[in-house]
């Protein structure tokens, strides 16, 4: 074609460049009316295998840190609260931490909408990393409590970014995978906490659990920096400090707080119908209805849009993970603490029994990803793991003190096996439910209701086991002032070896038993009815969606034109000859040179690069149409470029 040609219309071709995308999704974005303005939510990044493999062993390093800190500490608030003195406000030690990850939940998914998964994520790496410093040197309960609270800010990102970031790269069918091998994740790290968080207890010293936590976060930091892609996200500063939704996070930051106030006071502190319970369970419930109604109507850009609560599948996920929240957390720190208050087991054994729960929650996490990715059946998964859930929660609460190893074993296992089946495939359930600009969203969504069900499950439990507890030593003729002694540090009598105490040791296991049945009882039957929610509101979708695959050919095309741009570098830059760039690319010379302008000049007018894209899509429309029609390719200059004049590019 001589260069002064004008180039052949053609239909718009197959492959087209990153930035048309981002200019539609731009003008979708704007078409949704309340976030109009707001063109920087989108970062799906389709990336090849080897590179999902790299960002997904960073997300793991990320990931093995809060998980290794919850399962740790779980095991020795015993002993934190015969340190302290804590008492009944041991449970603050742990509920602190879930109240601040909680509030904050729905804020990581738009803050990374916002500024970037990459900056976020640091972000949280670093406050953990002050929390658990600080953590280690707290000489009080309230000290420690406080410190927890802000280690659960930087926390409880953790998990939920890394949800997203794969959401980002991976398809939705092939999330199954890699979500499922995320669960596994979480299984393990859950498995070899408690008996880290055992040994460090019993043989060194508490604060070494959190001691642990600098390296491993210091080494989270490091891979996420090299390792995760940062895709950029446009606007200024002062846009994306604007665009957050302050006010949003210190409503739901606020209702959470008063809820598990009352929550943790009832019964223990206080009676149930005095003002101190009701005042913060009231207000917090008002909180809520504020953060809703601002949510709806307040805020350009909201943490949790409404129009999720659309989806009949949204809904079902949300009261589901709510209650896999509550029955998982309760779980995991309230197990061990039955092992070795019912059952006499020193910490390292009480956390050894936790394996096998985790151990089967790794298989059936894997497992049900594995079969979503080949099948894209969820459904029967969720109706299986809630079903086999329930039963192990059943089981769990005719233990007694002569029940042997092989029944706390087993129904461990069943448990395990419930958690797998529940937990990453109903969260690809849910993103598929939702437009691509809301996954992350989504994502925050399903992980708040989870962590508040967590936050309140443990309050609520704590309540339930000293309430039984103190009902039941009080008739056997205990004082107040007894029970409440032993209450705050029940090690004292456990540990004792007098012939004198033998009696009041097997009146205080039989409480503590008594309050542990009832709490499983509550758990056997929050699982029944998340499995009647699941059966009801969350039907088999597909999973694939239409434009998955045009998604992945663009993503092929950037790497081999990543790869072109290093091979041309190697080669001498822009003097690259004409043939290798025919030889190693479908492409023209000029389209690499329109790509690698286009990267270069960000600052460049909106119309400007308009030009750019159209002038992109002439060329390649010249050079398919060119070996059907015997047309000669585009000439080129002495240096291997075509003649600008060919695209009008000024």
């Amino acid at each position: 074609m001589p260069a002064s040609a004008t180039p052949v219309p053609m239909p718009q071709p197959v492959r087209e460049s990153a930035s048309a995308h981002s200019h539609d999704d731009a003008a979708a974005t704007a078409d949704d009316g309340g976030e109009a303005g707001h063109a920087f939510n989108e970062q799906t990044n389709y990336v090849p295998r080897r590179q999902i493999i790299q960002i997904f062993l960073t997300l793991s390093a990320a990931t093995a840190c809060a998980l290794i800190d919850q399962s740790t500490l779980a095991v020795a608030i015993p002993t934190i609260s015969s340190a302290l003195g804590s008492g009944t406000q041991s449970a603050w030690i742990s509920s602190a931490y879930f109240l601040t990850s909680t509030s904050f939940q729905l804020l990581y998914g738009r803050i990374s909408d916002i500024v970037g998964r990459k900056h976020c994520l640091l972000a949280c790496i670093v406050i953990f990393f002050v929390g658990s410093l600080a953590s280690s040197l707290a000489q009080t309960t309230l000290q420690l409590a406080i410190f927890r609270a802000i280690t659960g800010i930087g926390g409880g990102g953790f998990i939920t970014l890394g949800q997203v970031v794969i959401s980002d790269v991976v398809s939705l069918r092939q999330r199954g995978t890699y979500q499922g091998i995320l669960g596994a994740m979480v299984a393990l790290c859950n498995g070899i906490g408690p008996v880290i968080g055992g040994a460090l207890a019993s043989q060194a010293s508490w604060r070494d659990i959190f001691r642990l936590m600098l390296p491993l976060s210091a080494c989270a930091f490091v891979c996420v920096y090299l390792f995760l892609p940062l895709k950029k996200v446009h606007g200024s500063a002062m846009e994306k400090i604007k665009a957050i939704d302050w006010v949003g996070a210190v409503l739901t930051l606020c209702s959470s707080v008063l809820i598990v106030l009352g929550l943790t006071w009832g019964g223990g502190e206080h009676a149930w119908d005095s003002a101190y319970v009701l005042v913060p369970l009231l207000l917090g419930v008002a909180i809520g209805v504020l953060f809703c109604l601002w949510e709806w109507k307040g805020t350009p850009l909201p943490l949790m849009p409404l129009r999720l609560f659309h989806k009949r599948i949204v809904v079902g996920g949300l009261i589901t993970q709510f209650i896999n929240g509550w029955v998982f957390l309760v779980q995991i720190f309230y197990i061990t603490q039955f092992y070795q208050l019912v059952f006499g087991h020193s910490a390292i054994v009480s956390g050894a029994l936790l394996i096998p729960v985790t151990v089967m929650q790794t298989v059936a996490s894997t497992a049900s990803g594995a079969v979503l990715s080949w099948t894209g059946m969820y459904r029967w998964s969720l109706l299986f793991g809630w079903t086999t859930w329930t039963v192990a929660m059943g089981l769990f609460s005719t233990l007694k003190e002569g029940d042997g190893l092989g029944k706390q074993v087993g129904y461990g296992i069943l448990a395990g096996v419930g958690v797998g089946n529940t937990l990453s495939v109903s969260l690809v359930a849910m993103q598929g439910a939702v437009e691509r600009k809301d996954q992350a969203v989504a994502t925050a969504a399903r992980s708040f209701f989870r962590y508040l069900g967590g936050s309140l499950g443990l309050a609520v439990a704590a309540t339930i086991i000293n309430n039984s507890a103190n009902q039941s030593l009080r008739p056997l003729g205990w004082s107040s002032e007894r029970i409440k002694l032993t209450l705050n540090d029940p090690s004292v009598l456990l540990l004792s070896t007098s012939p004198a105490d033998a009696a009041d040791l097997r009146d205080l296991r039989e409480a503590y038993r008594t309050g542990f049945q009832r709490n499983f009882w509550l758990l056997a039957a929050l699982t029944a009815c998340a499995f009647g929610v699941t059966f009801v509101l969350m039907p088999q979708r597909s999973v694939d969606r239409k434009d998955d695959q045009e998604l992945r050919d663009k993503a092929k095309l950037e790497l081999e034109e990543k790869k072109e741009r290093k091979r041309a570098k190697r080669a001498g830059g822009a003097e690259t000859p004409a043939h290798h760039t025919a030889s190693t690319s479908d492409e023209p010379a000029s389209l690499h040179e329109l790509h690698q302008h286009d990267r270069s000049s960000s600052a460049d007018s909106d119309q400007h690069h308009a030009e750019l894209e159209k002038a992109l899509h002439a060329a390649e429309a010249s050079a398919a149409l060119a070996p059907e029609v015997g047309l000669p390719p585009p000439e080129l200059d002495e240096k291997g470029s075509e003649d600008r004049k060919s695209t009008n590019v000024p």
